[in-house]
């Protein structure tokens, strides 16, 4: 729920000292903070949102943030997250809230299931009143979906309100653009942010209460410009709301807008008399034990930062220690019927559903409220969608990229993975030949970039169509490969050097040649560091280098690294960078210092994998665990299982393997087996590396994929399958999965093959 903080993290911001990483994006974090020097530590717990240190904050940034500081602080209701303090002016700006352990509405449906009809009207009418608060003061919420409500032990709170001007200020005020999320937006939205009116909040408010009812938004569809169509004509699925309930939220999703009831009557039509004051919010019994969850998440790194520190008792209905779980939206862009930027199509901000961190982003401030910058209009934009640190990419001797996934090679690509509106704009499903041999790609914004035997290609992520390539490479050259995307820039191996090319065009930025007579085994990205390792191809000597990408780029360090194997791997966590060769070397990220090893043949390590300070090795017999702090510290994992691809490792904690027959997945703390599966059939080489997509684990079989619930117990039952007409070679042809790289965004699967065939499909 909340992770360490990042390595070289400052701990202190402003005066909050920061606990914990919340969340993050591409322009921002979010951390649990406590005000530095507080004697009692479990006081005044902030979630604090603040902008990454290598954006260029520019004067007019800093107006919107400033004004939007003041538009979150002139909101007060017992429904709504309470602006705490903040700061326009600083170093880096940052803003925090009051902190609530629990989960977002989105969370908690899909986890405990629909919730009852009292629940719902309870909670809707709690929202209604937090609608009737903003209002009042002239604010628009803008951007009210289920993963922007959290439910606190005393009721829902409305979150993601008062900086989304400051963070995505060019996009969400330019003509033609739609702020909010898809499936949780009114028509006026689709209009553009101009035309929004109160009203457009209760529309909203429409669709979340039918989600909470019935596990599912009312405009929901695969095909993101099917639900903008469906919420322009007013086509809501509202089958399985309860009929009186039903009644209600159709009054708050006409079109019209006028015709709607303000947020105080929708109150009344849900709730006609308020509780009793002190009487606790009627939770289901699945929410109580998920507020307790979090409370004890929180309470646990909160213990963690301050040891002697005693715990609070906890009281009934899950403990209070605070406000929201904040975290930042990214944007992608959305074709929509009569948008004059053709394909470019509309913005929209967007959150990931499924998960325990939500946003701060989404106010618009109603005419007069404050004087000064009228508009968030000017020139440059948002920060571009990156693929560092937690898109880290691998590549060995032709790139082995695993974009989504953090640069522990953990596979887990995340809650975007399933969220449809992280899609690229106009997707549909396309089959392209990238190459004329093996090539493997990343995903970086809309753009598919792909290493080949001669070159780097990059394809639209839409539909499959070249948008550039690179020169054919020299002969005897090597392969070409992609080692990161980060915001703009492609970086890569080609012709002997590392370069840095355009993503939009491919222009060469820089080149930094490689030493003589040397390859590329493998390289790993993180925090604009690359690290990558080499080896001479007469001597065999193998050496270890880091080379800063972003800013001013330069070789940090070069070491030897004196293993024996020929081919080696690297993965980074928690500041450490580990090479797995014959045997396992740990080297600090900052300047190459050794911080410990494993002699050669000391443990089986094929396919490693780096969680925290934990090294997965995939052996024959299981899973071997390994503290790289303390590498006498191992224990083992799906034991008896001759482990034959990559495991995929969730972000709780549990462990997805497979043989060449049976998939299986393991709590990685405890060594549990929570679920197995055939796949295809007993005897048969059919099974593949694992991927995790949200509550999902993906896998490879004989001529498609398959999905299992990571939630499954016992002998799990596929959800789905994609055995597509585009697989290379056709339907029904066998593809070796370990030459088979695999991306997940948005319910959309990116697929590269050894033949340079590279198709895109829904996910399974």
């Amino acid at each position: 729920m909340i992770e360490p903080l990042p390595p070289g993290r400052a701990r202190l911001i402003g005066p909050y000292q920061l606990l914990g990483l919340l969340g993050a994006g591409g322009m921002g974090e979010v951390y649990l903070a406590r005000p530095a020097g507080a004697p009692d530590p479990f006081g005044g717990l902030v979630a604090l949102k603040t902008v990454r240190a290598d954006l260029d904050l520019d004067d007019g940034f800093r107006i919107r943030f400033r004004r939007e500081i003041g538009a979150a602080g002139a909101v007060r209701s017992p429904h709504i997250a309470a602006l705490v303090g903040g700061d326009a002016g600083g170093r880096l700006p940052w803003l925090a809230t009051e902190y609530v352990p629990g989960p977002s509405l989105a969370e908690a449906v899909i986890r405990g299931g629909p919730m009852p009809e009292p629940v719902v009207r309870e909670m809707g009418a709690g929202l209604a009143r937090a609608l009737a608060d903003m209002h009042a003061v002239r604010v628009l919420h803008r951007d009210l979906k289920p993963g922007n409500v959290l439910l606190g032990a005393d009721g829902p709170k409305v979150i993601d309100f008062g900086i989304a001007q400051a963070f995505d200020a060019t996009q969400l005020t330019r003509t033609g653009v739609v702020v909010g999320s898809p499936g949780y937006i009114s028509p006026e939205h689709v209009n553009g942010s101009r035309a929004l009116v109160p009203a457009s909040d209760v529309f909203c408010l429409g669709a979340v209460l039918a989600f909470a009812a019935t596990g599912r938004g009312p405009f929901d569809d695969s095909d993101m410009a099917a639900v903008i169509f469906r919420i322009a004509h007013g086509e809501a699925e509202l089958s399985g709301v309860p009929t009186q309930l039903r009644a209600v939220i159709e009054e708050c999703l006409y079109s019209d807008a006028g015709a709607r009831p303000t947020p105080q009557q929708l109150a009344d039509l849900l709730v006609p008399a308020t509780r009793a004051a002190g009487e606790p919010f009627p939770w289901t019994e699945a929410v109580r034990g998920q507020l307790a969850a979090h409370a004890a998440g929180a309470r646990a790194v909160v213990e963690a930062a301050a040891p002697s520190a005693a715990a609070p008792p906890v009281p009934s209905g899950a403990p209070h220690l605070g406000g929201p779980a904040l975290a930042p939206t990214p944007v992608v862009p959305v074709a929509v019927p009569g948008d004059r930027q053709g394909n470019k199509g509309l913005w929209i901000a967007l959150a990931a559903a499924a998960t325990v961190v939500c946003v701060v982003l989404g106010a618009l401030l109603l005419p007069g409220l404050f004087e000064g910058d009228g508009g968030a209009d000017g020139a440059g934009g948002g920060a571009q969608p990156t693929a560092s640190a937690s898109d880290a990419a691998r590549t060995k001797a032709g790139p082995a990229v695993i974009p989504g996934a953090d640069a522990g090679h953990t596979g887990d690509f995340g809650a975007a993975a399933t969220d449809v509106s992280t899609k690229p704009a106009d997707w549909k499903a396309w089959k392209a030949e990238a190459a004329d041999g093996p090539v493997e790609c990343l995903l970086a914004d809309t753009s598919l970039v792909c290493g080949g035997p001669q070159r780097i290609v990059v394809l639209d992520a839409a539909n499959g169509k070249q948008r550039w390539r690179t020169p054919q490479g020299k002969a005897g050259g090597g392969p070409a490969s992609v080692a990161a995307a980060i915001g703009t820039t492609v970086y890569a191996f080609q012709d002997g050097a590392l370069v840095a090319l355009g993503l939009a065009d491919g222009a060469e930025k820089w080149r930094e040649p490689l030493p003589e007579g040397t390859r590329v085994t493998d390289s790993v990205q993180s925090d604009g560091v690359l690290y990558y390792a080499t080896r001479a191809t007469g001597t065999g000597a193998a050496r270890i280098l880091a080379h800063q990408l972003t800013g001013e780029h330069s070789r940090k360090w070069d070491k030897p690294w004196d293993d024996p194997a020929d081919e080696g791997e690297l993965a980074f966590a928690d500041g450490r960078l580990v090479a797995v060769g014959d045997g396992v070397t740990v080297l600090k990220g900052t300047d190459g210092a050794r911080l410990g090893a494993i002699g050669a043949g000391d443990i089986p390590c094929r396919t490693p994998v780096l969680k925290g300070k934990e090294l997965l090795c995939a052996g024959s017999n299981g899973l071997t665990v390994v503290d790289v702090t303390a590498p006498q510290n191992r224990r083992t994992v799906a034991d008896g299982v001759d482990i034959a691809y990559r495991p995929a490792v969730s972000r709780d904690g549990k462990v997805v393997v497979s043989s060449r027959t049976r998939v299986y997945a393991f709590g990685l703390a405890d060594g549990r087996q929570y679920w197995a599966s055939y796949v295809g059939g007993p005897g048969l080489d059919t099974a593949g590396g694992p991927a995790v997509a949200g509550d999902t684990a993906v896998v490879m079989e004989k001529n498609g994929l398959i999905a299992f619930a990571m939630a499954s117990e016992g002998e799990a039952e596929k959800t789905g399958s994609s055995l597509p007409n585009e697989w290379p070679g056709g339907p029904g042809t066998q593809h070796d999965p370990a030459s088979i790289s695999l991306i997940v965004r948005g319910d959309a699967v990116f697929l590269s093959f050894d033949d340079g065939s590279v198709i895109s499909l829904n996910a399974p």
